[in-house]
């Protein structure tokens, strides 16, 4: 049972890294003026987190090879901590520098939960332990959405934003009390580390082609969590509390959807239809929910948005796990690339939106780019393998001719 208190400690730290990733993301103009930065600089705030999650996770692994996984999580738990000292930057320049630090923490921590957990769990637990993990950092995001123009509003932005990083200083501290690996530290250890090289991870097709799923829904989620809110003020005129909880309910509505889509990849025995069901799905209602000046067009499209935004993470997080010949450390290399890729990609999105914002005078050119790239879900769904058990069961149920 010890495994469950491994996996919420896990699931804490995560969400409490997408609480501080994404609290910036409402309170943008308050930082703009506060600063005296265009919108292109602000997006930095947010893609500078991203391009440290796109180097890191290469060297996440080869750092839980040398001194355990446990304590390679520790290092990432404590670097996400920094989160509480980023508002009280004296410049922009600073707060960046502490971000991109902010950022390494939460890319070690992401890509070594799933070695972790495929330490701990037996195989038919894994979808639905992936389907919670990875909505982790997205049910901090919505509490950010939520939460923080009030909180703000109330005691200031520099306190709320240094409350939401000293939980993930509270969380680092409880991870270096509780938190264990599967078997002895050197055991684990040696089963991180042992015959894993990046060139074989790198050589297998499987590894680019969830990299290719993943880096257009990412890109079109970082683009959205980071300007939607003052693109429904500006084309809009939405208040910045209703803006802020707009964008919020795609992110609400992807937490139920990633738990029932854990269940049901579990049950269903196979992982590629929910893939490209979400990607076909992402596209159309992203459109309708950054385009139409309709509010309850833009609700269902929030609704079905955030269904696909989080239907195909367990699906696709739980192949590499499955795929032939893989354990913890295979899987630790092929998410590190897959992170890494995806990361480098998404990096440009919140940049790129702002940068044609202030060269057209509209979001919508920016948000419609990473829209239409999200499509490469689907794209990806259809190319990877089935790797479900009831794959197995059909083939064997296939006549030999």
């Amino acid at each position: 049972m010890y495994r469950w208190v491994v996996e919420a400690l896990l699931f804490l730290i995560y969400f409490a890294f997408g609480i501080s990733w994404l609290a910036y993301s409402p309170l943008m103009g308050d930082l703009e003026k506060h600063f005296s930065v265009s919108h292109a600089q602000a997006g930095m705030l947010i893609s500078l987190v991203s391009i440290s999650k796109a180097f890191v996770p290469l060297l996440a692994g080869l750092l839980a090879a040398r001194i355990g996984l446990r304590y390679a999580l520790l290092v990432g738990a404590g670097l996400s901590a920094l989160a509480a000292l980023a508002p009280l930057a004296p410049n922009f320049d600073t707060l960046l520098a502490v971000r991109v630090i902010f950022g390494i923490g939460g890319a070690i921590v992401v890509t070594l939960m799933g070695p972790m957990v495929m330490s701990w769990f037996p195989r038919n637990e894994l979808p639905m332990v992936n389907g919670l993990n990875n909505v982790a950092v997205n049910s901090g995001i919505t509490f950010a959405m939520f939460s923080t123009v009030g909180l703000a509003g109330n005691f200031g932005w520099q306190p709320t934003l240094v409350a939401f990083g000293a939980v993930s200083g509270l969380l680092a501290l409880a991870w270096a009390i509780f938190g264990r690996n599967a078997g002895d530290e050197a055991a684990a250890k040696k089963a991180v580390g042992e015959r894993a090289t990046l060139g074989e991870v790198c050589a297998r097709r499987e590894t680019w082609l969830i990299a290719l799923a993943f880096s257009g829904p990412l890109s079109l989620y970082l683009a959205l969590n980071t300007w939607l809110p003052t693109h429904y003020q500006l084309a809009f005129g939405l208040s910045k509390q209703a803006a802020s909880q707009l964008t919020g309910l795609f992110n609400l509505v992807g937490i139920p959807v990633a738990v029932m889509a854990g269940w049901v990849t579990g049950r269903l025995g196979l992982r590629r239809p929910l893939i490209v069901l979400a990607g076909l799905l992402m596209p159309i209602s992203a459109f309708g929910l950054f385009g139409s000046p309709d509010a309850t067009v833009r609700v269902v499209s929030a609704v079905f948005l955030g269904a696909s935004f989080f239907l195909y993470v367990s699906p696709l997080f739980t192949i590499p796990m499955e795929l032939e010949g893989m354990t913890p450390s295979r899987v630790a290399l092929m998410m590190g690339v897959v992170f890494s890729v995806a990361y480098v990609v998404s990096f440009l999105s919140p940049l790129v939106v702002g940068w044609l914002k202030d060269n057209t005078g509209s979001f919508t050119a920016g948000l419609g780019v990473f829209a239409v790239l999200s499509a490469s879900l689907a794209v990806g769904g259809l190319l990877l393998p089935e790797t479900g058990p009831a794959r197995a069961v059909r083939l064997e149920a296939v006549p030999a001719r």
